[in-house]
């Protein structure tokens, strides 16, 4: 199949973790794959060139949630066949470990930043320049556990980005709907990437016992989901739960 005959999709923070994950999930199932990357480009490009030497297809782009600027340069690369149908949000900043009376203005301004703005920004510009263009794309993010229905405590900053970022894609669902925005949630909980060094290995060793299997989820399960969620897209301005099965581990 020629490039530009490819179905394509973009993966924020497809240089490592659950990003990673989808990127090679999504390229073995015949997608071209955009692998967005923030700070991890040296990681991303040689996650595109393996994919490639596996037989399938691959870009890297720059990303980053924290700087519009270049994330519109990197749209605009995009742009063009074989141009997204869907993206697939997995980037972020870590959870800021703290008590919620310790945490700082500019914790939250950082998280929301990321969140909101730069997401709102991304798929603001993804729908302007590439899926209108196509009558239509799907959004699959990253929510968390962490969000409730039992909120996990010390994760304030994180747990409000996040909240903001899931009402963000219900507002854009409700207005873009209409014109064929279909958009996919799914919400892990601790899952073995490298987010999880920001917590006390003591805290990670009780989770894990409490935990089904007393395992945490792996990349690939989660990126499963989401690809399972890609296959079977819901109605324009849906926002669909996607399903983790028995393997979901809630935050305590």
């Amino acid at each position: 199949m020629r490039l530009h005959e490819r179905p394509s999709l973009v993966v924020t923070g497809g240089s490592s973790g659950i990003g990673a994950a989808v990127c090679l999930a999504a390229a073995r199932s015949g997608w071209h794959v955009w692998v967005g990357y923030a700070t991890g480009g040296d990681r991303a490009a040689t996650l595109a060139a393996e994919i490639r030497e596996l037989g399938h297809s691959a870009s890297i782009v720059a990303l980053p949630l924290d700087n519009p600027a270049v994330m519109l340069k990197g749209v605009e690369r995009m742009a063009r066949p074989p141009m997204p149908a869907a993206a697939i949000l997995c980037g972020g900043p870590a959870p800021d470990i703290s008590p919620f009376l310790r945490l700082a203005p500019d914790h939250f301004r950082y998280q929301l930043e990321c969140a909101v703005v730069g997401h709102s920004v991304l798929i603001g510009e993804l729908w302007r320049q590439c899926f209108r263009r196509r009558s239509g794309g799907h959004i699959l993010a990253v929510l968390s556990a962490a969000q409730g229905p039992a909120t996990a405590p010390y994760m304030a900053s994180y747990v409000a980005a996040k909240g903001g970022f899931e009402a963000l894609l219900r507002a854009a669902a409700a207005e873009l709907g209409r014109a064929g925005l279909r958009v996919s949630v799914v919400r892990p909980g601790f899952v073995e990437t490298p987010m999880l060094d920001v917590f006390e290995p003591r805290l990670l060793d009780l989770a894990r016992q409490s935990a089904p299997a007393r395992r945490f989820l792996q990349p690939t399960e989660v990126a499963e989901a989401l690809l399972a969620g890609l296959l079977a897209p819901p109605a324009p301005g849906a926002v669909a739960e996607l399903p983790l099965g028995q393997a979901r581990v809630a935050f305590a």
